[in-house]
């Protein structure tokens, strides 16, 4: 079993100690979800795991999403132990009932890998490349970041979060540059956006090239200039609201300031990071505590005092 019948008691009851404890295992509280709400998540979760599990024992594989996974290809807890510590590290979170598989990317060769994650209907799985069973890096790919990167979506399922998903996910990287830069794309559609509009000026320089050579061309220039530099706006603006709201929460709870923004809302992330004067951030962490248990659990987290 993945929870205790006594653990859904204290749910019920709101029992810091369990919620904290369920909170580092990577089970965050949504900013609008009821103890009843989570507790109907993780008897979800529970029960799709077991599922899996014997699906698994009674046929040798499981089917999800077309891609049929092989019992025999289960990634190997030793594996998952390399992206628990970093997730531990930087966020206070080590998840250890995510089952993952090796697969062998026919789909796209320069697959590394991904998370299979539902919502409200819940249910996480990990499919990587068959390369990683065997060595730590594949071209520009770690294994350890890869997973590390896909459980932060895992754990912050529940925030609903479009604006600083990728940003939360990205620190992982060990590069400072993907750190930087690896959440200016927020969707498959920012991504679509750029392809399409340099795919636009291509085609509009072939047809002036081979058709119609008095064809304009600097609106094709404009347009793919004014995408990027959309992107980029929102970028840095949404990068520096962040930064302040783990300066800010830094500033509160020494080493703890990632941790804490990592288990915020979008909203809640922007908010606090507009915040100017000093005792602000304070009387903020104040109200929340006063009308919210998962504000409790995430100071409790933190190693505060939440009755103060």
């Amino acid at each position: 079993m993945l929870f205790s019948e006594q653990q859904y008691r204290h749910i019920s009851q709101g029992d810091l100690e369990t919620l904290v404890g369920l909170d580092r295992r990577g089970f965050l509280l949504g900013p609008d979800e009821t103890l009843e709400d989570y507790a109907r998540r993780l008897q979800t979760l529970e029960a799709n795991l077991a599922e899996l599990e014997d699906e698994l024992a009674a046929t040798g594989r499981v089917e999800i999403d077309g891609l049929t996974l092989p019992a025999a290809d289960r990634i190997p807890p030793e594996i998952f132990a390399e992206s628990r510590q970093m997730t531990r590290q930087l966020f206070g979170f080590a998840i250890d009932w995510v089952p993952g598989f090796f697969v062998d990317p026919s789909f796209s060769w320069l697959f590394g890998g991904c998370a299979f994650s539902y919502y409200p209907d819940f249910l996480a799985l990990f499919i990587i490349r068959r390369s990683f069973a065997s060595k730590p890096r594949w071209l520009i790919y770690r294994r350890d970041e890869l997973l590390s990167h896909e459980l932060c979506h895992v754990a912050r399922i529940a925030m609903e979060s479009r604006i600083y998903e990728e940003t939360f996910a990205y620190q992982t990287a060990t590069s400072r540059f993907r750190r930087l830069a690896g959440s200016l794309f927020r969707t498959p559609a920012d991504s679509f956006l750029l392809l399409g509009s340099t795919m636009l000026l291509l085609v509009a320089q072939i047809i002036r090239v081979f058709v119609y050579p008095p064809m304009p061309i600097v609106w094709f220039w404009g347009w793919l200039g004014g995408v990027l530099a959309f992107l980029l706006v929102r970028h840095c603006r949404a990068g520096r609201l962040f930064n302040r709201a783990v300066r800010a929460f830094e500033a509160i709870y020494p080493g703890r300031g990632l941790a804490m923004a990592f288990r915020c809302s979008d909203s809640e992330v922007m908010e606090i990071g507009k915040m100017r004067g000093r005792g602000a951030p304070e009387s903020w962490l104040r109200e929340k505590t006063a009308s919210s248990v998962r504000w409790k659990v995430i100071l409790a987290s933190a190693g505060a005092n939440v009755d103060q």
